[in-house]
């Protein structure tokens, strides 16, 4: 995995140096969070379907009605927090033929121009998965009687983290400069 790390304070002085500190601070909040979500709700689906599986042969009725709506429900919050990860960790893709023809300060100001699209992007997708989610809610899971609205929550606050995560990093760029975009670990990276 990718990790966070410290980049040199900026030349000028201690607020850019704790204000890079405060971002990577929320940053681990915010993986913490996430590292929690993929947890629980990876643990629930892995629990609740093998349960119905187990419970497929043992029982008459041949498994639980309502094991099919948990993974619907469970989901989106597993793979929204696994994108908010990503997004720290410079695990999406990139498109970075331009850069190679910039100088550092070029560098710089594309980057900080992508992440502000980016930030505004995703701050329009959550106003509009709370839209969705206001519409949806009326409608309920017929096992579970959960509303329809969940997985537009997830989306919602996926993309306040995502936004979230691209700020830090924006602050950060625009603090020290290119070099504290995050890479991916090689690993990571597909050959």
């Amino acid at each position: 995995m990718g990790t966070l790390s410290a980049s040199p304070p900026p030349a000028g002085g201690t607020a850019g140096g704790a204000l890079i500190a405060l971002t990577l601070a929320v940053d681990r909040g915010v993986a913490l969070l996430c590292q929690g979500v993929i947890l629980l709700t990876g643990t629930a689906l892995m629990v609740v379907m093998s349960a119905n599986v187990v419970a497929r042969y043992v029982l008459a009725a041949g498994g639980f009605d309502w094991a099919e709506e948990v993974p619907q429900q469970l989901f989106p919050w597993f793979i929204m927090a696994g994108v908010a990860l990503a997004v720290q960790r410079g695990g999406h893709i990139a498109v970075e033929w331009l850069m190679g023809f910039l100088g550092r300060e070029g560098r710089r100001a594309v980057l900080l121009a992508g992440h502000a699209l980016v930030v505004l992007a995703y701050a329009i997708l959550c106003q509009q998965a709370l839209q969705v989610a206001e519409i949806v809610a009326i409608e309920r899971s017929p096992a579970l009687g959960l509303a329809g609205s969940y997985g537009y929550w997830a989306i919602a606050a996926g993309c306040v983290l995502i936004a979230v995560g691209t700020v830090t990093i924006g602050i950060r760029i625009a603090l020290t400069g290119p070099e504290a975009l995050p890479t991916p670990s090689p690993e990571e990276i597909p050959t």
